[in-house]
C-alpha cells in the first residue's frame, strides 16, 4: 500500500483592505497618538492584535474599521468546524474578540445607537469568554440614581476574602481593568471591576448617566463590597478620573481598610477647556447634556481639601510625566489627606495611570494592599 499526505497551510492574515478600508479622519490620528502599544496592552488588548491595529492604522487605514475586522478574523475561528478549538483557546480568542471591539470605538465623542450595540457585542463576548470560569460573575447593583454593572472575580474558594473595588476613568471601563483586577485575586482577594455611572455598561446597557449626586448612588455600592466582604475588610483602587472618586467615596463612606490612588486629576472641570475632551466628558451625563450640566457634575469631583478627608491608609502612585497631574498636585493631594498612614510611589517617565510600568505598578500595588489588609484582620483566637 502506497500511503500519500497532504499539506495544509492555514494563513493567518492582517485584514484586508477591503474591510479596513482608507481613513483620514480625525479620530483615527488621534488614536494613534494616545494609543501606545502599552496602553494598547494595558486596555486588554492582545500583543499581536495591538502591533497589527497600530500597524494598519499607521498606513491610513481606519481605527475602528481595523480593531473591528481583526475582531472578525478571531471570532470566524471560533466558529470554523474545521478548525480543533479547546475550551481555553476559544475563551482566549473571545476576550481578544471583545477587546478589539472595545477599543473601536474608544475614541467616539458622542452616545449613539451604533455605539451602544457594539458596546453590547462586545460586553457579550466577554461574559462567552468567561462564562466557563467559575470565578468570574456579572452582577447587577441597584442604586437610588439607577443600575451599576459590575464584574466580580473571586479567588475560586468559598471562604470570605477581602474585597477590592477596581474603578477607571474616561476611558478605561470594567473590562479593560481585568488584567489589573487579576493581579489582586491572585493575592487572594475579590474583586469587583465596576461601571460607573456614566460609564460601559452601566450607561450603554441600563441608562445610568453622572450626575451632580452621583456620590449618592455609591452608597448602595459600599453596601454591596461590605457583604461580599462578610466581615473581611475592604478596599478600592481608583485609576484616572475614579482615582479622584475613589478619594470622595471613601471620605463619604468609611468602609475602607485601604485606598490606593492612580493618578488621580484634581480638577476634572477644568479639562472641559479642551474642544473633543469636553465633549467626551459630556457623553457622561447623558445623550444631549448642556455644557452647564456637564461643568456642574464634574465640578461636583473637584478634590478640594474639605472633600478628601479620608483616614484610612492610603497609597498614591504618581509618574513624574504625566500630563494631566503633576507631581505637584500628587504632593498637595497626599499632604491634604488626613490619613495617618499615607505615601507616594513616584515612577520616573511614568505617563497618566502608568501603563509602561505595569509590572512595577502591580507589585506596588498588590503589596501595598496586601499587607494593609492584613493589618486589619483579626486572627481567630484559640
Amino acid at each position: 500500500m502506497t500511503s500519500t499526505t497532504s499539506l495544509i497551510i492555514e494563513r493567518v492574515d492582517f485584514p484586508d483592505d477591503r474591510h479596513t478600508g482608507s481613513s483620514s479622519d480625525t479620530a483615527t490620528r488621534a488614536a494613534l497618538r494616545q494609543f501606545t502599544l502599552h496602553r494598547l496592552l494595558a486596555y486588554g488588548i492582545e500583543a499581536g492584535d495591538a502591533l497589527r491595529l497600530m500597524e494598519l492604522t499607521a498606513l491610513g487605514r481606519s481605527w475602528q474599521r481595523s480593531a473591528l475586522a481583526l475582531a472578525d478574523q478571531h471570532l470566524l475561528r471560533t466558529e470554523d468546524s474545521e478548525l480543533p478549538c479547546t475550551l481555553h483557546s476559544r475563551a482566549d480568542l473571545l476576550a481578544r474578540v471583545s477587546a478589539l471591539q472595545r477599543v473601536s470605538r474608544v475614541m467616539d465623542l458622542d452616545n449613539t445607537p451604533a455605539r451602544a450595540a457594539d458596546y453590547a457585542t462586545a460586553a457579550a463576548n466577554f461574559a462567552r469568554a468567561r462564562a466557563h470560569d467559575e470565578r468570574y460573575e456579572h452582577v447587577v447593583i441597584n442604586t437610588v440614581g439607577g443600575p451599576v454593572a459590575a464584574w466580580v472575580i473571586t479567588p475560586g474558594t468559598d471562604r470570605p476574602h477581602p474585597v477590592v473595588l477596581v474603578h477607571g476613568g474616561v476611558d478605561g471601563w470594567s473590562m479593560d481593568w481585568e488584567g489589573l483586577a487579576l493581579t489582586l485575586v491572585e493575592e487572594d482577594m475579590t474583586a469587583v471591576v465596576i461601571d460607573g455611572p456614566g460609564q460601559g455598561e452601566t450607561r450603554f446597557t441600563h441608562r445610568h448617566f453622572l450626575t451632580p449626586t452621583w456620590l449618592d448612588d455609591y452608597e448602595q455600592v459600599c453596601d454591596f463590597l461590605v457583604e461580599r466582604a462578610a466581615g473581611m475588610p475592604v478596599a478600592a483602587v481608583g485609576n484616572s478620573m475614579a482615582a479622584g472618586l475613589v478619594m470622595l467615596i471613601a471620605a463619604r463612606y468609611p468602609v475602607f481598610a485601604a485606598v490606593c490612588s492612580n493618578g488621580p486629576v484634581r480638577s476634572m472641570a477644568a479639562q472641559l477647556a479642551r474642544r473633543s475632551y469636553a465633549r467626551k466628558l459630556a457623553s457622561f451625563c447623558g445623550d444631549a447634556a448642556t455644557t452647564d450640566q456637564t461643568r456642574t457634575v464634574f465640578e461636583s469631583m473637584e478634590l478640594t481639601d474639605d472633600r478628601i478627608q479620608l483616614t484610612c491608609p492610603f497609597l498614591l502612585l504618581q509618574g513624574d510625566a504625566d500630563p494631566l497631574v503633576p507631581v505637584e498636585d500628587g504632593i498637595r493631594l497626599l499632604e491634604a489627606v488626613p490619613a495617618n498612614d499615607k505615601r507616594m510611589t513616584l515612577f520616573e517617565g511614568g505617563e497618566h495611570v502608568l501603563n509602561r510600568y505595569p509590572g512595577d505598578k502591580h507589585h506596588v500595588l498588590r503589596t501595598w494592599l496586601r499587607d494593609r489588609l492584613d493589618r486589619t484582620i483579626q486572627t481567630p483566637t484559640d
